[in-house]
């Protein structure tokens, strides 16, 4: 059943080329992503839909009585208002009857709060105030905090609880992940694939597409094509679409510009994955494994072996602590980073990421503890990189400093040439930068940094804004980079696929490093999981063997039924995970329907198995 129609419609901002004559239906139960590139209009596209731009030509039909919610791409910074409030707002009249009668409560203006109950009644509202709780419970916000105290991330989720609490029939949503931690984009995920609406998605996080969507809209110089399947299959069908157009250019001489023929074969040969990048990306892994089963043998190393081991050094950290008050965020932390390792680091909100950098490059001092750097570390560091941003600079000369040419590993590259490795055509290198997107922005940044002559590259969330074609090159030339890498992000599959090891904030100052990318710490924290669970039952099955008169805490018949049966519930689901990701290591296994299935499967086996053994914990 359409909900939306696009009947031929075309949109152009000053000379660009937005919509070109689109048409297409939105049905019941789509769940579609919007790709292409940063710039092509991917939010305008978005407004379109949400009825905030009129088309220049063609007609945009949404069938009566539908209900539309669009959660942009920036949320507001400047709103005074308390959490309950925003998201009361989304129920419209009902939803500013309710505020006022919370304010009242809170006042102890009880005569007027009488007043309104009467209204509320009539309207049905108490039912309303209910379902406000029950949204701000779901999404962990606290009624009375102002939004512009918030974060981005936080902000991000107060607006999607606002957007949700209107019920939908289509939801829109522009870059829902950015500034999130990966423990909330995991939440919204699991959310979005139980939304039974219809919901069009912009994000660049390859891995919470792909476990949602069953459409793709793919924008590509005003034109949208639109592909029947998962994003897996999209990948797979786009690329013999480029062969395709490739060929047809050849055969009828309808060359595209020389600019654009390079980016679109280099998207091509990048999505193509070089076996030798994959395999240094594994020696690292290895490399960093040995290291550690190493450190914990007693050894007498030589004059010799010590130099060469500080000749690699870039840092050492030793039982590190570091406190802001009562909030504990590093405790008792050691480390060792070595010239040309790549090290991830992830944790929720407010752990303690960008404090953990700024130790590391001795901004911060610690409370305790000590941190050894070399003496030869040369720092390129991208989130300092906003700052340097000037909205008339021309592009090439914020990259070069004005010059025409640029030095890059000892060699001079014209800054067009440069430009063009990161998907810029020689007119925007010429553009000033307040014609950029954000995600151009970001582009931009990535290239001034990456031609630094830096030994050490710090990259505080790279990835936001990013479209997937900039993600995939940026993996490429981080992959080769030489240098020591430190990098913070909450994409998945980006680290899955750059970093040698991740460090993990797991909250309350505790800090654990594990060989591999995001999946490798899922994994290993699994099976660290079950070998604790699995010394807890044979310690408590030893002492109650010892001392059968202990007393304990009398659990009732239904707790100790439930206790009963979550060991077997706990290997049974952690022998169907390893199944799955058996399947998942296997790339020809993508090539068949039931993968998305498989990664559905593997996200609910996943939460249900942390469930567990929370549980069990619990009981025990």
């Amino acid at each position: 059943m359409p909900l939306i129609t696009l009947d031929n419609i075309s949109l152009n901002f000053s000379e660009k080329l937005i919509l070109n004559e689109v048409s297409t239906t939105i049905l019941k139960g789509d769940k579609i992503a919007l790709i292409g590139r940063n710039g092509e209009g991917k939010s305008t596209f978005m407004r379109v839909l949400a009825g905030a731009i009129e088309p220049d030509d063609g007609k945009v039909k949404v069938k009566n009585g539908i209900k539309i919610s669009y959660l942009e791409q920036s949320p507001p910074e400047d709103n005074d208002k308390n959490l309950f409030d925003i998201v009361a707002e989304g129920l419209g009249d009902i939803g500013i009857v309710l505020t006022k009668y919370q304010h009242f409560m809170a006042d102890e203006k009880l005569d007027e709060a009488a007043e309104l109950q009467e209204e509320i009644d009539r309207l049905d509202g108490w039912q309303y105030l209910h379902k406000i709780e029950t949204i701000l419970n779901r999404f962990t916000l606290n009624a009375e905090v102002i939004l512009s105290t918030l974060s981005g991330g936080w902000r991000r989720r107060v607006m999607l609880a606002r957007a949700l609490i209107q019920e939908p029939n289509v939801l829109l949503l522009d870059e829902p992940t950015n500034h999130m931690d990966i423990t909330a984009i995991l939440d919204l995920e699991k959310m979005l694939k139980d939304y039974h609406g219809t919901l069009v998605l912009i994000s660049h996080d390859r891995a919470f597409i792909a476990g949602i969507v069953n459409k793709v809209f793919d924008l590509d110089r005003g034109n949208l094509a639109v592909f029947e399947c998962g994003y897996q299959d999209y990948v797979k069908r786009k690329d013999n679409l480029l062969n395709s157009e490739t060929m047809a250019n050849k055969r009828f001489d309808k060359k595209l510009a020389q600019e654009e023929v390079w980016i679109r074969q280099g998207i091509k040969a990048r999505r193509t994955r070089n076996e030798g990048r994959v395999r240094a990306l594994q020696e690292m892994r290895n490399s960093f494994v040995n290291r550690r089963q190493k450190q914990g043998k007693v050894k007498i190393h030589s004059v010799a072996e010590d130099e060469k081991r500080a000749s690699k050094l870039v840092f050492e950290i030793k039982k590190m602590s570091y406190s802001i008050g009562d909030l504990q965020l590093v405790k008792d932390f050691s480390m060792l980073v070595l010239k040309g390792e790549k090290i991830g680091i992830i944790g929720g909100n407010g752990s303690g990421k960008s404090t953990f950098i700024k130790l590391l490059l001795d901004e911060l001092q610690p409370s305790s503890g000590s941190i050894r750097r070399s003496k030869t570390i040369k720092l390129a560091y991208f989130d300092q990189m906003r700052e340097m941003l000037k909205p008339n600079m021309k592009a090439m000369d914020f990259v070069s400093g004005g010059s025409e040419h640029i030095n890059i590993g000892g060699k001079s590259k014209h800054i067009i040439g440069y430009l063009r490795q990161f998907l810029f055509t020689g007119k925007q290198a010429m553009a000033p930068i307040k014609m950029f997107s954000g995600g151009e922005k970001n582009r931009l940044m990535l290239a001034k940094i990456l031609s630094q002559p830096a030994n050490l590259l710090v990259l505080d969330e790279p990835t936001n804004d990013l479209d997937v074609e900039t993600l995939e090159l940026l993996e490429e030339m981080l992959v080769e980079y030489t240098g020591t890498l430190i990098l913070i992000s909450h994409d998945r599959t980006f680290l899955n696929n750059v970093v040698g090891s991740t460090v993990v904030m797991d909250g309350d100052g505790v800090i654990n490093q594990y060989a591999g990318g995001y999946d490798d710490y899922l994994t290993q924290k699994q099976d660290n999981l079950g070998n604790q669970v699995k010394t807890k039952v044979q310690s408590k099955s030893k002492q109650e063997k010892k001392t059968p008169g202990n007393p304990k805490q009398k659990l009732s018949y239904k707790q100790q039924q439930a206790l009963e049966k979550l060991p077997h519930k706990i290997e049974t689901a952690e022998a169907e995970i390893k199944a799955i990701q058996l399947q998942l290591a296997d790339p020809e296994f993508f090539q068949q329907p039931e993968s998305q299935e498989a990664l559905v499967r593997l996200s609910r086996l996943e939460a249900d198995l942390a469930r567990y053994y929370e549980k069990w914990s619990t009981l025990e």
